[in-house]
């Protein structure tokens, strides 16, 4: 097993990950251990020394994009394969800006999955058929996207829609209190709106975040 591929699956769907254990495992693919959120696969990691992450973006306690930042940060050597239902514009987006290795559907089947591991173990990025379509859209919309928003302003967009207040915002960007309250009157200002109830509305309309 010494050149198999050492995987590490972060998932809060036990049966998920259940389900992708078994159909990888023994294929090439060794899988050192698993995390139920962002936070347990962090303490994970120096222990585990996994070459490739498989990660969900919808996570309790840390989110799959916080996780994808602080591993670029903290271990830029391991590959990351996010492996999500949630395909939506806004987070595909953020993902690219931290630097993924891949992105894949949860509908993708074993083949996929143990191709698309294999092909970021061994340094190429691999993405799905569905998700190389909207990362064109991403692609052609950059120049009008960029214009309108900052990555910080869209950072503090999808945390809005998340329901967390100016304080939490600023502890999970790491930056003041204060810069968060800027930034949000600046996107009102933007829009021409007053509240995060129709930034919501705008974002769900404009795919910056899925439901």
């Amino acid at each position: 097993m010494g050149d198999d591929v050492r995987l590490m699956l972060v998932d809060d769907h036990p049966l998920m990950l259940m389900g992708i254990a078994s159909m990888l495992s023994g294929k090439g693919i060794e899988i050192v251990g698993t995390a139920s959120n962002g936070s347990e696969a962090l303490e994970m990691v120096p222990q585990l020394k996994p070459d490739v992450m498989m990660l969900d973006i919808m996570m309790p306690v840390m989110d799959g994009i916080e996780l994808a930042r602080r591993m670029r940060a903290l271990y830029p050597d391991v590959a990351l394969l996010v492996l999500s239902s949630d395909s939506s514009l806004a987070s595909l987006e953020v993902l690219l800006n931290i630097g993924i290795d891949g992105f894949l559907s949860k509908t993708s089947d074993a083949p996929v999955m143990l191709d698309a591991v294999k092909s970021v173990a061994a340094g190429y990025e691999y993405y799905g058929t569905d998700i190389a379509r909207l990362i064109e859209r991403i692609s052609l919309a950059k120049k009008a996207s960029d214009s309108i928003f900052t990555p910080r302003e869209l950072d503090v967009i999808r945390f809005s829609c998340q329901g967390l207040q100016y304080k939490e915002i600023a502890e999970r960007l790491g930056i003041r209190y204060l810069t968060v309250v800027t930034i949000k009157n600046n996107i009102f200002r933007k829009l021409g709106i007053n509240n995060t109830v129709e930034l919501v509305v705008y974002a769900i309309k404009n795919e910056l975040i899925s439901l």
